[in-house]
């Protein structure tokens, strides 16, 4: 080969190569997307928006390598999918929504990760939409001059530091440029953070999209987060959701139903008036208080909108003293509270089925009583409310018959009976009169001071004093307590006292004057009763008094005050159970005299005679078996009593014995003594203080005629559950490295709160819940998971504190009890090794962004120099040949 050819072919082969980098294909983008996705186009209806791309790394990435979701956002978190095209028409349905844009790389592109960018809230028309961007744009501005001289304060960093400023702060006056010049709107997509205001020079908290991180986990800051920084304080329209209640003719907010009877059907209702005081809708949830029935708001209660709700009383409350607190809730999270109260008031019952009063009967042995129980001290009245305070008589007035003048002593006493009918104790002051004396029961000098317990009575007698002349008298006689003359009850009290008169005769007539039942059989039925008429047939009025025999049952005299010629009448019939024998009885009917004595008017003769029959003895129960259920060890009330009803089914009259148990309360026979086919009742509850376990016992009723029946009880307490209280001393940091960061670190950590693994809480447990954390800027979480992420961008040494809200389990859900419990943890860091590029100069900078990028990072260098070479080598050539020609 001839020597030229050699050096053209050698030529040749150099350029090849030093072409090689111009002719490798333009590689596609690849990696990890990053930056700030946007959405091109107003958010108004009728306009189409598509996908911006100015920001997203890698550069160059196009439509074609990614799949689109459109979706409507509804509500905080809410979305709902509205399309899956390169670009999207706002529709109607959007109005009032912001639209949410998701990325995802398409398979096989070499992309990964996801990039979402929201509108703002879609309007009417694009003039509303513009109007929006230019307010925010002017925000904008004002933020730029802050971070302008924010950069400023900053220049004792580094170089670079500077520079990245300056570029963060043009990347804000472009923004809000081409914000308002081609509509497309700056999104984040991460919720707003609450933090306060401190040196940023110092640090930068990032959340987790925000956090760029190379391949030697270092964060990379591109000064993309001042963009968001002014695009978040750009909205002024932030949404308030607030409500007040106002009740109806109350200051203090309440609905008080005040004291009524435990028949509630007549209680009319009241209302309260809810008022939305924010800017945004609320939709109110369905409640069920328990001792209160309320009207649920079922519409969605509008900005500065009201609604009047009923409330009244639920029918059926024992009585009591109830007051709540009602609280609407809304579904935005709002609390809206008033207070209810109402007093029910219990009827007088003295029927059998009165609940056991441990001071009913005696015990067999002494009651248990929990460790954590105290009994009632004497001196528990002196705490107790006065206007709980309540007493009551049983009459309004005492009438008594008319006294003669120049009498020694009235002979007519009436009884007034005074029931504390509050719930404490009441001491009495007995009241002063000038023509009455208040005795006790026995005819003692009544004397304030006595106490009344709370649902006790007491019998006082009053009579006339001595020495009346003739008149009319009337007094009212006030029975008052000592710690409240407010609380009182009140009796009128009237006499007359008439002029004697000359020979006074007192006789009553009785008819039949005898009578008598003579075919009676051992067990008879009661049989129909006699009836016997006293007429007064003096000139005196007389005051009988109440006729009783031995062996005859003596019904109440229809009048015991009779003025002369007036009848009375009352009934007598041979007692039930009379054994077989002749029974004989004198019916006396008397009066008290003027000396104290009892003056027989006249004697009714009365026979009974009893034949021997067949006896049968039998008794039944019912029911039979009593199951109280269960309760946990520690139980502060025993179940309530159930009653046992027992019935004599023989012919014989029999005579019951007191009924006893080991572990529960027996109480006491209604009647001991039961003729053929009379039933009488008595009660059974567990005792207070049981341990844990099974109790099952027969309750025998037996009696003197050697017959029983018997019930078969039980009741089981269960081993009572201990509360899971977690230690706060178990809250811990995780994750903050002991070796330090530099300042282009990712810095994770996680909260983990004491007790948080508690899965099946019950009531009483207790857990510590992250509520927030702290290294300069505070942040809050407000759900799990409690992990955080953040950078600084200034060596030094930091502490990490982050805050526990303490919670307790109320049975259906955790409440804050209000205490806290922090923990802290150092670290330091250092400065990271800045690798500073020189930058080409470009003549135009628009220019220069929009040149085309393969994508190809290989070094062209040594391709350069070779080139260069090569073209040497064709100029040689060049020159040579022309000089040897």
């Amino acid at each position: 080969m001839e020597r030229k050819r050699f050096l053209a072919v050698v030529m040749t082969v150099m350029m090849v190569i030093s072409m090689i980098p111009s002719m490798v294909f333009a590689a596609a983008p690849s990696g990890e997307l990053g930056g700030k996705l946007k959405i091109k186009g107003l958010a108004a209806v009728g306009v189409v928006v598509s996908a911006d791309y100015a920001k997203v790394t890698p550069e160059e990435v196009t439509d074609e390598d990614f799949t689109f979701s459109w979706s409507r956002q509804t509500g905080e978190k809410e979305l709902t999918q509205v399309g899956t095209e390169k670009t999207y028409t706002i529709t109607q349905d959007d109005l009032g929504c912001r639209l949410v844009l998701d990325l995802t790389p398409v398979d096989g592109s070499g992309l990964t990760g996801t990039l979402t960018a929201k509108t703002l809230e879609v309007a009417a028309t694009e003039e509303e939409t513009k109007a929006e961007d230019t307010q925010q744009a002017e925000t904008a501005d004002g933020t730029e001059d802050a971070q302008l001289e924010e950069t400023a304060d900053n220049a004792e960093g580094s170089q670079d530091s500077e520079n990245q400023d300056v570029d963060r702060t043009e990347d804000v006056q472009q923004n809000a440029g081409n914000e308002q010049e081609d509509g497309s709107q700056n999104t984040e997509g991460q919720p707003e953070e609450t933090t306060e205001g401190t040196d940023d020079s110092q640090m930068k908290i990032y959340t987790e999209d925000q956090l760029q991180v190379d391949e030697n986990g270092n964060v990379q800051t591109d000064g993309s987060e001042k963009d968001e920084t002014v695009a978040g304080k750009g909205n002024k329209d932030q949404k308030t959701y607030e409500a007040i209640a106002t009740v109806e003719d109350s200051e203090d907010q309440i609905c008080d139903f005040g004291t009524v009877k435990s028949d509630l059907e007549d209680v009319e209702a009241q209302y309260v008036q809810i008022t939305n005081t924010g800017n945004e809708s609320l939709n109110f949830q369905e409640i069920s208080p328990e001792h209160f029935m309320v009207q649920d708001i079922i519409e969605p209660l509008s900005a500065g909108e009201s609604v009047s709700v009923w409330i009244q009383p639920r029918e059926g409350l024992e009585p009591g003293e109830y007051d709540d607190m009602i609280t609407y809730r809304t579904e935005e999270g709002i609390e809206v509270s008033f207070e209810a109260k109402i007093a029910v008031e219990g009827e007088d019952d003295s029927s059998d089925d009165e609940d056991l009063k441990p001071s009913d009967e005696p015990s067999a042995e002494p009651t248990e009583t929990p460790d954590d129980s105290e009994a009632p001290s004497a001196g528990d009245n002196a705490n107790a409310s006065l206007e709980a305070q309540s007493l009551e008589v049983n009459t309004g007035s005492l009438n008594f018959s008319d006294i003669e003048e120049n009498y020694t002593q009235a002979n007519e006493t009436l009884s007034v009976t005074v029931t504390n009918t509050g719930d404490g104790t009441v001491t009495l002051k007995i009241p002063k009169s000038d023509y009455f004396e208040v005795m006790n029961e026995d005819g003692s000098e009544a004397v304030s001071g006595i106490q009344i317990a709370k649902g006790d009575s007491l019998m006082f007698m009053v009579r006339p004093k001595t020495g009346l002349t003739k008149g009319d008298y009337s007094d009212t006689l006030i029975f008052e307590s000592e710690e409240d003359s407010e609380v009182a009850a009140q009796v009128t009290a009237e006499v007359s006292v008439k002029e004697a008169e000359q020979e006074q005769i007192t006789a009553v007539q009785a008819d039949p004057e005898s009578f008598s039942y003579d075919d009676l059989k051992e067990g008879y039925d009661t049989p129909e009763a006699t009836t016997i008429t006293l007429t007064n047939t003096g000139n005196t009025t007389v005051s009988l008094m109440q006729p009783y025999a031995e062996y005859f049952d003596i019904g109440e005299l229809s009048a015991s005050v009779l003025e002369p010629g007036d009848s009375a009448a009352f009934t007598a019939v041979p007692v039930t159970g009379l054994k077989v024998g002749n029974y004989l009885d004198s019916i006396q009917i008397a009066q008290t005299s003027s000396e104290g004595q009892e003056d027989v008017l006249t004697t009714i003769k009365a026979s009974a005679t009893v034949s021997e029959v067949k006896k049968i003895y039998k008794l039944s129960v019912t029911p039979e078996e009593l199951n109280f259920g269960k309760a946990k060890e520690g139980y502060s009330e025993a179940p309530e009593a159930q009653k046992v009803t027992v019935t004599n089914e023989g012919n014989t009259n029999v005579t019951l014995n007191a009924p006893s148990g080991k572990n529960f309360k027996i109480g006491k026979l209604s009647a001991t003594e039961l003729a053929p086919g009379e039933r009488c009742t008595f009660k059974i509850r567990p005792k207070e203080g049981l341990k844990a376990g099974s109790y099952t016992e027969s309750v025998v009723i037996d009696n003197e005629q050697q017959i029983s029946a018997e019930v078969k009880v039980q009741f089981t307490v269960k081993t009572a559950r201990k509360a899971k209280i977690a230690d706060p001393a178990d809250n811990k940091i995780t994750g903050i490295s002991s070796d330090g960061y530099t300042t282009q670190s990712k810095i994770t950590f996680t909260a983990v709160g004491a007790g948080m693994d508690n899965e099946s809480p019950g009531k009483g447990d207790v857990r510590y819940v992250p509520y927030n954390w702290k290294v300069i800027n505070t942040n809050s979480w407000s759900s799990a998971p409690y992990t955080a992420a953040f950078g600084i961008t200034k060596a030094g040494t930091y502490t990490l504190t982050v805050t526990f809200d303490r919670q307790k389990y109320n049975g259906s859900e955790w409440e804050n009890t209000g205490e806290q419990d922090t923990k802290q943890v150092n670290f330091s860091i250092t400065q990271a090794q800045t690798v500073t590029a020189t930058p080409t100069p470009q003549p135009n900078g628009a220019t220069a962004k929009s040149a085309v990028k393969t994508g190809d990072t290989t070094n062209i260098t040594p391709f350069v120099i070779i080139l260069a070479i090569a073209a040497g080598c064709i100029v040689g050539v060049v020159v040579y040949k022309r000089r040897k020609k």
